[in-house]
């Protein structure tokens, strides 16, 4: 499928500061081409814009990127435009002396013609908005009254080992609990800023690790998988449906890990001074951070004897003397063992991180001056995150200026704000909050759409009824025909759920060709694997006699599209020299039967056994290799990046 890249660029005589203040709020009604304009948030915290142009035609845009100390914002339409494969912007202001500079980018891809026109479409209306940034009127920034500070109790898990933490007053309501996860050489009192001033509104608690503060080590070394069981008791404990969590540092390599392994748990992300930890790192690395940081314990001294080299070294420039004696006091209170624990659970990750797992908003923060995770690096792990999640992505990165690396500690009024802000937005997140009309309307199309899929899997096409529909979805009949016109448009939109996610690894642009296509291999057997969509692959396919264009509807939704685009990955590839192949279409059928034909084919004919990850690993890893052998211009060199994503995957 054919992509085309749309940029425009303009000086604008305007102060960065006032344009971007104008694009930030994701709201388009200063756009001159537009009639109207809601901004509202998804079902999973995205924020979405619905706007109608002056012609009536409506669309909707999911922001999936933005960070307000680089002013870069990034969006993916969503609706609105057909023959639309997928279509990702973004909009940049940079200072240009007294003036700024906007930089507007679109990559689109299209079915042709349409693409040229979608290109053509998108220039004008660019255009038409940096013509209108110059004079546009900033929104109205909305002052809010800082809420009395929460008190805050201590709380202990009769766990085991026993688990300590602080908590904010705890409203029993559904909303989701904000946990927050210190760093090495801190403990849960770090967090009593975003505590106290969250509290009032939100259900938080800080825990404290094993060994810190009251909560006990284990009989053995913790382990990563022991700090995941933790958080999850926490969850029980509280009783929460879901969890945000907030880690620092240490915390935040914590925060990660568990989101690899229950992203589903969780409603929100945030990930302060860091993120991979030492997953990314070789093993040598590793071995020279633990002993340098062990050599003091090694030698008979405690953390408290050089707590302060360490705060000389973690603490910004502008760290005030009482931040400084807090750095102090919590690093001096840990005991040795817990810093040796802390330090062999850290330097022995167990796993690279797969961002692609991590299925919730994402915040991202660092301080301006921190020099353990520079904002360089957490810009960039920021982006890797969002490409990874290459479709619905919903990432923000920020700096915090005046910030070195525990940064809610000194930094906490820019921390809370960004931090609330992101909190704000996840729909339940406020003890008692209620959705807005446009919300409510998102989140019922999204439930009709699933309890539609449930009825089509399990009785086909015309077994399956609108009255069941609306009564599984919980609406009216004449609800579910407002939503959508009639059972067509219904079975239509089921079917291209998850279109875009299929091919999503491919049009990524991110990592190596062997990367890219391991990615997309998984995530297809993700897909047409899953029970659901292999019941309606029987179904449909029992019915293709009887209904052909439902047969038609489910291959161009499902198999169809990710043959097309995998022709269209190769031809992109033998463009840029990674493929050889003159006929593109035969070496993407290659790959496909290679990959997955086989499996797919087995679990149609057996219902009653399940996908086993083993042998679709051993299946897939060998299919890519031999395509790769074929096809690859570097063969060696893509199965030697296969082999380590293979061997990643198994031990796992």
């Amino acid at each position: 499928m054919p992509q085309h890249r749309v940029q425009c660029h303009r000086q604008i005589p305007r102060k960065a500061a006032e344009v971007w203040q104008v694009l930030a709020g994701f709201d388009l009604g200063w756009h001159p081409e537009i009639a109207q304009c809601d901004v509202f948030r998804g079902p999973s915290g995205a924020l979405l814009r619905r706007f109608k142009d002056v012609s009536g035609q409506v669309y909707e845009e999911q922001r999936s990127y933005i960070s307000h100390s680089d002013r870069v914002l990034g969006y993916e339409l969503l609706d609105g435009i057909d023959g639309l494969l997928r279509y990702c912007a973004e909009v940049s202001v940079e200072n240009a002396g007294p003036h700024c500079r906007v930089t507007w980018t679109a990559n689109i891809s299209a079915q042709n013609p349409r693409g040229q026109d979608i290109a053509r479409g998108t220039t004008e209306i660019f255009e038409t908005a940096l013509t209108a940034l110059a004079t546009a009127a900033m929104p109205k920034s909305i002052v809010s009254q800082k809420p009395r500070p929460a008190p805050l109790s201590e709380r202990i898990l009769s766990t085991e080992p026993k688990l300590h933490l602080l908590q904010g007053p705890m409203d029993p309501d559904e909303a989701p609990l904000v946990l927050f996860l210190h760093g090495i050489g801190g403990n849960a009192t770090n967090w009593t800023d975003q505590l106290s001033q969250l509290g009032p509104k939100y259900r938080v608690a800080a825990l404290n690790l094993r060994g810190y503060g009251g909560s006990h080590l284990g009989a053995e070394p913790t382990r990563i998988e022991d700090h995941c069981a933790d958080i999850l008791a926490v969850q029980t404990a509280f009783g929460a449906h879901k969890l945000v969590l907030v880690g620092l540092s240490l915390g935040a390599w914590i925060a990660t890990s568990f989101a690899m392994r229950h992203s589903d748990q969780l409603a929100g992300l945030v990930l302060a001074g860091g993120c991979t930890g030492m997953s990314e790192a070789p093993a040598n690395v590793r071995d020279s951070f633990r002993s340098a940081r062990e050599a003091p314990l090694d030698a008979g001294k405690t953390p408290a004897d050089f707590a302060a080299d360490v705060v000389t070294l973690i603490a910004g420039p502008q760290a005030t003397p009482s931040q400084r004696a807090a750095l102090l006091g919590s690093m001096s209170e840990i005991p040795a063992n817990t810093y040796r624990d802390a330090l062999h659970c850290f330097c022995n990750p167990t796993e690279r991180f797969d961002f692609d797992r991590i299925d919730c908003p994402v915040l991202m923060m660092t301080g301006a001056h921190d020099t353990l995770a520079p904002p360089t690096e957490i810009r960039d792990v920021a982006n890797t995150i969002r490409h990874a999640r290459a479709t619905r992505s919903d990432v923000q990165f920020e700096a915090l200026p005046a910030a070195g690396h525990v940064c809610n500690l000194e930094a906490p009024d820019d921390f809370n704000a960004c931090l609330e802000t992101f909190l704000w937005r996840l729909p339940g997140s406020i003890s008692g909050g209620k959705l807005t009309a446009l919300e409510r309307q998102k989140a019922k199309h999204d439930h009709i759409l699933s309890a539609a899929h449930i009825e089509f899997c399990a009785k086909g096409f015309d077994g399956a009824s609108m009255d069941r529909i609306a009564e599984r979805a919980d609406v009216s009949k004449p609800t579910l025909y407002q939503y959508f016109g009639n059972k067509d448009q219904l079975f239509s939109a089921v079917l291209s759920r998850g279109k875009t996610h299929i091919i999503a690894p491919l049009l990524s642009g991110q990592g190596a060709l062997a990367d890219r296509l391991w990615r997309f291999a998984w995530t297809y057997a993700d897909f047409v694997l899953r029970p659901d969509m292999l019941s309606l692959a029987r179904l449909i396919l029992g019915e293709a006699q009887r209904r052909p264009e439902a047969a038609k509807a489910y291959h161009d939704n499902g198999p169809g599209r990710a043959l097309e685009g995998l022709v269209d990955f190769i031809m992109d590839q033998a463009a840029k020299g990674n493929l050889k192949t003159d006929a593109p279409d035969l070496a993407a059928q290659d790959l496909w039967s290679l990959i997955l034909s086989g499996p797919r084919d087995h679990h149609l004919h057996h219902v009653d056994s399940p996908p086993d990850n083993s042998h679709l690993s051993r299946v897939i890893s060998h299919g890519l290799e031999v395509f790769l052998r074929i096809y690859a211009t570097d063969p060696q060199e893509q199965i030697k990046i296969l082999h380590s994503l293979t061997a990643l995957h198994q031990s796992n």
